[in-house]
């Protein structure tokens, strides 16, 4: 029986359902080989009813129609996957007449319900298909994304049917005044695409648009992706200006479910307690967490850095923090990755910063070879770093451009060494004498010292030990000749900034149970509220901080705070 046979029937079979409808949606589709089939029995709403009056009685009809000639070619050409958030699998053979249809998840399971499109056209499976999809709420002016995936090994067939698929996916929208967003892609057989898919729950398709995302940008992860609606992921992608080649859309994704990115905005300058005329360096996108939409909004408001979640729907505030970065941001920029280049003035001039390094070393500027200096614009400093030589030993020193102050230094011995090993041998050098030998050489007592950490390493040209101590709220580490008592190598970091708050333990910096104090109150609850309480003093660029992590049900607060007077840098709730 042939398609013009088969409409004949069609007609008949719907002539007393929607006489006076069934011309509109046919002549929709006069470019396509068969006519429209809809489904009854709506779900969610019936607003599509003009589309969907051929009922589900007539595809059954159908089923009997072609049992004539469908068998004739059971070999699988080609395969086509519809993903909405229902996800079907079409198989057609070399005719595009349709050799199977299978639900993919529960909600394709309600979408084919007892259709029987064996042996239909394969515009007519779609069309049927989609009209079922608009019918039961899947796809609506909210949500007006579909994505086909086509798998044929001969590409231009490939990209033939994906064209062919598209156009018959737009008849049925026609009818109703809708524009559907149509995103196509081709793709194969591969191994580590079909295991994201069964990892996730998800289509080879879906899982291939999830993999040309994370492609764009690698923060996103295919756990939260794969939950999303592909209206949500097709947003998303937007969102990242995409160019990629792989994937032809025709249409825009729908954003009438969301908040504008003005509301998102609103929402989290309200709740960080900032005007929109303080804020500089505004960066919005739209992002997932936790399976749902979310703009991502990271801001400045002079040295405070924020970072937000806003629930894509409800505007709810989903995850923050700030950060106190210690010099502003410079305005103007859209880009908030990075260091801050600022161009402000510094303190001292190169010359300077080379005569603090060499008197530190105890050089003269004469026995120094292969000098390297350039300025570097950081976060918390604006610093010099210079490497030089003095005879065989190199030196590291970075120095802070507007103090003077040395910030971290180091010096290892490159000597020249002869084949064999000169220099290894059994010790003769004492722990004790190591840990006399590094504390002089640091200028603090043994009394000074807290944490040390020593032990003897028989390497290729020296036996040495390694000493690592902590002395004046700074980290030194040494290596000590334990033949001869030379320093081989040692480094000096960080540490509390000289001039800051002496506080209630006279240290120059806070004590953990003051910065517990101080969290308590940032956070807006007492000790007996909170569980899982953790505190650690942790050395960061160049500062001590308390890093303080406690939950309060089931949410999680975490926050840095500066030792040296209880500045809170960064906090953050999360559930």
């Amino acid at each position: 029986m042939n398609d013009q046979n088969l409409e004949q029937r069609i007609r008949d079979a719907v002539e007393h359902a929607t006489p006076d409808k069934l011309q509109q949606i046919l002549s929709s589709c006069d470019q396509q080989k068969g006519p429209v089939i809809t489904m009854t029995n709506p779900k969610k709403r019936n607003w599509t009813a003009p589309l969907i009056a051929v009922t589900a009685s007539l595809v059954l009809v159908m089923g009997g129609v072609f049992g004539y000639g469908w068998h004739t070619v059971r070999a699988v050409d080609s395969r086509i996957t519809l993903d909405v958030n229902p996800s079907i699998s079409i198989t057609v053979n070399s005719k595009e007449r349709v050799l199977n249809v299978d639900a993919l998840n529960d909600d394709a399971a309600a979408i084919i319900g007892n259709m029987d499109l064996k042996g239909t056209q394969l515009e007519v499976a779609v069309n049927a298909l989609i009209g079922s999809m608009m019918q039961n709420g899947y796809l609506d002016e909210l949500q007006n994304s579909i994505l086909v995936s086509v798998e044929n090994s001969d590409n231009a067939k490939a990209l033939a049917l994906q064209q062919k698929v598209t156009d018959a996916i737009n008849a049925p929208f026609a009818a109703t005044g809708l524009e559907p967003a149509v995103l196509s892609q081709s793709v194969t057989d591969d191994a580590e695409l079909e295991k994201l898919a069964s990892q996730n729950g998800i289509s080879t398709g879906k899982a291939a648009l999830i993999q040309t995302i994370m492609a764009l940008d690698p923060t996103l992860t295919a756990e939260n992706l794969s939950a999303l609606t592909v209206n949500d992921l097709s947003v998303i992608l937007n969102s990242r200006q995409s160019d990629s080649n792989t994937i032809t859309q025709t249409g825009t994704a729908s954003s009438k479910a969301y908040i504008t990115q003005d509301e998102a905005k609103a929402a989290a300058f309200a709740h960080a307690g900032v005007q929109a005329s303080q804020v500089s360096r505004c960066d919005i996108e739209f992002d997932s967490e936790d399976g749902a939409m979310v703009y991502e909004l990271e801001f400045f408001v002079g040295n405070t850095e924020y970072e937000y979640d806003i629930d894509a729907r409800t505007a709810d505030v989903v995850k923050f923090s700030k950060e106190n970065r210690g010099s502003a941001a410079s305005s103007g920029s859209n880009s908030s990755s990075g260091n801050t280049t600022s161009t402000d003035s510094v303190g001292i001039t190169e010359a300077r910063a080379k005569e603090i390094a060499f008197t530190h070393a105890g050089v003269k500027e004469a026995d120094v070879s292969n000098l390297k200096i350039k300025l570097d614009y950081g976060w918390y400093y604006t610093k010099y770093e210079l490497e030089f030589f003095v005879g065989t030993k190199e030196y590291d020193y970075e120095i802070d451009a507007n103090s003077g102050k040395v910030l971290e230094y180091s010096v290892e011995g490159n000597s020249a060494q002869t084949s064999g090993n000169s220099n290894a041998g059994s010790a003769t050098v004492s722990e004790a004498k190591a840990k006399e030998i590094a504390f002089a050489h640091a200028g603090v007592t043994e009394a000074d010292v807290s944490g040390i950490k020593i032990e003897l390493d028989k390497g290729w040209y020296h036996t040495k030990y390694e000493l690592e101590f902590y002395a004046d709220g700074k980290e030194f580490d040494y290596e000590i000749d334990a033949v001869s008592g030379d320093v081989l190598e040692y480094s000096t970091e960080g540490g509390v900034p000289s001039g800051g708050n002496t506080n209630s333990n006279g240290s120059g910096q806070i004590t953990a149970d003051e910065a517990k104090a101080i969290a308590f109150n940032y956070a807006g609850v007492t000790e007996s509220d909170i569980s899982k309480l953790k505190v650690e003093l942790d050395d960061d660029d160049h500062r001590y901080v308390y890093e303080i992590e406690f939950n309060l049900g089931r949410q999680e607060f975490s926050c840095t705070i500066l030792a040296s007077d209880g500045t809170v840098l960064e906090a953050e709730w999360d559930d």
